[in-house]
C-alpha cells in the first residue's frame, strides 16, 4: 500500500479518502517518453502524478505533435473517465521522467461513485486542467517564445523538485510548437543570463527568480487556479 503522497488532488482530500485511494495504487517510476495512453484506445487506468509530468498531446496526419496540456503533481490524468467516456481522446506520454500512482480505471470509477470527497475533487482538476489549457492558448498569442520557454521551464522545475531534467531542443520546440531554432535561440539567451544550465540534453533550472522574471504572469495564474481549486485538506 502506498501511504505517502505529493500529488495536490490526493492532498486535497480528507484522510480516510485519500487513504482509499492510495491503498488501491501501485507507485511506478517511468523514464520520459514513456506512452501510457494512446489516443482512441479504452483507458485502462488513472495516473496521479509524484514527480513525473504527463503531456497530453495531439497527433497530426504528418506524424507531428503538440501539447495540449501537461500534468504534473497538481493534477492527473482520467478527465475523461470523470466526465464518463471510457476513451482517450489524446496520448498520454510521460514528458519528465519520475514517479506517479497508477490507479486501475475499474477502482477509479469505483471510488468516483461511491466517494463524495473524491469526485468534487476530480471535478475541481478538470476546472483546473481547462484553465491551464485556456490560459497556455491565451499565452501562445500573446507571448514571445522567450516568455513562453520560460514559464514552461518553471512549471517543470516546480513538479521535479528542481531536479536536472532530460530535455532536448527538439522536444521543447514540439511541445511549444516552435522552431527548434528559436528554442536554440532562447535556451542560449536564459544559459547566458545564468537562469538555466544544459548540457547533453539535461537542464536545471539555475536562477529561479531571474526566470521567473523572463517569464509572464500566465505562470502565476495558473499557479493560483491550482492552488485556489485544490487546497489541501
Amino acid at each position: 500500500m502506498v501511504q505517502e503522497t505529493q500529488n495536490r488532488v490526493l492532498l486535497s482530500l480528507p484522510q480516510a479518502s485519500r487513504d482509499a485511494v492510495l491503498e488501491r495504487c501501485e507507485l511506478l517510476d517511468c523514464d520520459n517518453r514513456t506512452v501510457l495512453h494512446q489516443m482512441g484506445e479504452t483507458t485502462n487506468a488513472v495516473y496521479f502524478p509524484e514527480t513525473a509530468v504527463i503531456s497530453a498531446l495531439a497527433t497530426y496526419g504528418d506524424g507531428s505533435m503538440i501539447e495540449m496540456a501537461n500534468i504534473g503533481r497538481e493534477a492527473c490524468t482520467g478527465i475523461n473517465l470523470t466526465l464518463g467516456r471510457d476513451t482517450q481522446l489524446t496520448a498520454n506520454e510521460i514528458q519528465v521522467s519520475g514517479t506517479l500512482l497508477k490507479l486501475p480505471a475499474s477502482h477509479f470509477q469505483a471510488l468516483l461513485a461511491e466517494d463524495p470527497a473524491f469526485k468534487k475533487a476530480l471535478f475541481s482538476t478538470i476546472q483546473a486542467v481547462l484553465f491551464q489549457v485556456m490560459v497556455s492558448g491565451a499565452c501562445n498569442g500573446a507571448h514571445d517564445a522567450r516568455q513562453r520557454l520560460s514559464r514552461w521551464l518553471l512549471t517543470m522545475h516546480d513538479r521535479a523538485d528542481g531536479q536536472h531534467m532530460k530535455l532536448t531542443h527538439e522536444f521543447l520546440s514540439q511541445m511549444l510548437g516552435v522552431r527548434r531554432a528559436t528554442v536554440s535561440k532562447v535556451a542560449s539567451e536564459l544559459r547566458d543570463e545564468g537562469h538555466i544550465t544544459y548540457s547533453h540534453g539535461r537542464m536545471t533550472v539555475t536562477n529561479h527568480r531571474g526566470l521567473r522574471a523572463a517569464s509572464c504572469e500566465c505562470y502565476d495564474r495558473v499557479r493560483t487556479a491550482y492552488e485556489t481549486l485544490l487546497p489541501a485538506a
